[in-house]
């Protein structure tokens, strides 16, 4: 089980680092720095300003570092004929699974610590907390995913996990967290955190010893896993075997009802009725446009927030590009007499409307966030400047290559 375990984990190793050249592409990274700057930038200044007395101010660290703690989960690899095959070597499946424990929790690990780095200085600023107590949150962070790992395992032998059971553990873990943010509390947390972890690690060894294995529940727990990364990819290139889904959304009806489909260039209503009933790029373009907005209330500089608008129209622009080619799959639309150009045209009318939405959006959060002032009007005329010559002369050379 053992040389099984080593084999997957180098073959999906291998898998993912394909897909992670792709996505942290020139562009991305790009996009990545300045918006990491910006952010950290931003940080740095509310912390200066930020009220040390705040009461508010613990308790939602204490959330912050509650969604830290849930990122990652179990990685088994298990594959859907391993119900079968593996079967009669299920009493040999603990070594499997705990070196698939001990894979899946560098991640977590590298992520907490880099969160308990993030909400170091709000809590230093409240001079309550030493400076070595920073790395006993980190300790209960981890103590507290070691106990998260034991309950997943311990589910896959078929223990009963009621969701209230689990709306209680997630309590306990909320309080625990909550405990390392006061001095007077941190030890008894410790405590806590280690005696629960512990518990559920005993609770997993009596099941491993006496319980059959879910294969069924494991393996549909490591698809779902694995789908949300390839969706995750997938916004950037293409992933074999992986569709986005479909919705009707008639809310939205009344947007192509705007839209005379006209035999001469149906394109236009094909690309709109697409992006609006699909998820994959209405989805990207909402997110993207949705954080770009969040970072931008957060910035007060207008030449940073300048750059961070027109970067992110390029970004959001760029990554819809791929949906030009969403059809080119069906034989009618190269059976259908129409030239190339209209349907860049199309393209393009799509386009132009999504990022002057977008402008315009960037534009109400700069008047709120600066006021009315020369260069906040001269930022404004720049996005929309931008949009007009992406769409106009950019798009269409792109997309003749």
């Amino acid at each position: 089980m053992q040389a099984l375990w080593h084999k997957r984990v180098q073959k999906h190793i291998q898998e993912q680092l394909k897909y992670l050249r792709l996505v942290f592409n020139d562009h991305f990274v790009i996009a990545l720095i300045f918006l990491l700057g910006a952010l950290g930038y931003t940080y740095a200044n509310a912390v200066k300003e930020m009220d040390p007395q705040a009461w508010w101010l613990k308790p939602i660290l204490s959330f912050v570092l509650l969604a830290v703690v849930s990122f990652g989960r179990l990685a088994t690899l298990l594959k859907d004929a391993d119900s079968v095959f593996l079967l009669p070597k299920e009493s040999r499946l603990v070594t499997y699974l705990q070196a698939a424990r001990l894979y899946s929790s560098w991640l977590p690990l590298i992520v907490m610590a880099f969160g308990t780095l993030l909400v170091a200085p709000l809590l230093l600023i409240t001079k309550t907390v030493p400076a070595w107590h920073i790395a006993s949150v980190w300790l209960t962070l981890v103590i507290i995913k070691d106990r998260r790992f034991s309950t997943q395992l311990r589910q896959w032998y078929q223990a009963d996990e009621t969701q209230s059971t689990q709306w209680l553990w997630l309590i306990l873990d909320w309080v625990i967290i909550a405990s390392q943010l006061y001095p007077w509390l941190n030890l008894a947390g410790v405590i806590g955190a280690f005696g629960l972890a512990y518990y559920q690690r005993q609770q997993l060894a009596r099941a491993q010893k006496s319980q059959l294995f879910d294969w069924l529940a494991a393996v549909s727990a490591e698809d779902s896993r694995m789908g949300r990364i390839y969706r995750l990819y997938n916004l950037f290139t293409d992933v074999p075997g992986l569709s986005s889904q479909v919705k009707r959304r008639r809310y939205l009806d009344g947007l192509l009802k705007l839209i005379v489909a006209k035999p001469a260039n149906p394109y236009l209503y094909l690309y709109v009725r697409g992006f609006l009933r699909g998820t994959e790029f209405s989805g990207l373009y909402l997110r993207l446009v949705i954080l770009g907005g969040v970072i931008l209330c957060f910035s007060h500089l207008w030449w940073l927030s300048l750059a961070l608008g027109l970067l992110l129209i390029y970004l959001v622009g760029f990554q819809l590009l791929p949906f030009y080619n969403q059809y080119d799959q069906i034989i009618f639309t190269h059976l259908y007499p129409i030239r190339t150009t209209k349907r860049i045209h199309a393209f393009s009318q799509l386009m132009r409307i999504l990022l002057l939405l977008q402008a315009l959006l960037f534009s109400v959060i700069l008047l709120v966030t600066l006021g009315v002032t020369v260069q906040v009007g001269l930022s404004i005329l720049a996005l929309f400047v931008l949009v007009v010559g992406f769409v106009q002369f950019y798009l269409p050379k792109r997309l003749r290559e």
